[in-house]
């Protein structure tokens, strides 16, 4: 009996997987077909821009972040070659409340840029044929820690 198991399950096998050889073959067929209505260059320059603006925009903050940090540091360091207790003092609040400010505004910048090129990105993609892709709409959250 478990002889007679055995052969049915093989012969099961054998024509589930005749059965299903011609899809894989449907699928290639289905996907070229798709892609034909795809404006492949369109999506390409999307991301090419998109991408392009991000890494300046962190490029760009990266150097305000450093050249406030270096002037902080220079500022700080200075400050205690004054004597006065009151006067050095102002100049390490000012060496703080100088670079507090640059900070600010490099984030904001930094935010806002990051923002307006998504949201033009989103319409360059709307205008290329069939290109839509979940990585479309979760990519910005992925940015977000930019």
């Amino acid at each position: 009996m478990y002889y007679h198991m055995k052969i049915n399950l093989v012969k099961a096998l054998l024509l589930s997987s005749a059965i299903f050889a011609g899809l894989p073959v449907l699928a290639q067929q289905s996907a070229t077909t798709v892609s034909s209505k795809i404006d492949v260059l369109c999506i390409q320059s999307a991301i090419d821009t998109r991408d392009t603006t991000l890494a300046n925009m962190v490029s760009d903050w990266s150097s305000s972040t450093k050249n406030a940090l270096e002037a902080r540091r220079d500022a700080l360091k200075g400050s205690w070659s004054i004597s006065d207790y009151k006067t050095r003092r102002l100049a390490q609040r000012k060496a703080w409340s100088d670079y507090r400010k640059v900070l600010r505004s490099a984030n904001t910048t930094k935010t806002k840029e990051r923002s307006r090129t998504w949201k033009k990105f989103e319409h360059d993609r709307r205008q290329c044929e069939g290109a839509y892709s979940p990585e479309m709409t979760t990519g910005s959250t992925y940015d977000a820690h930019l």
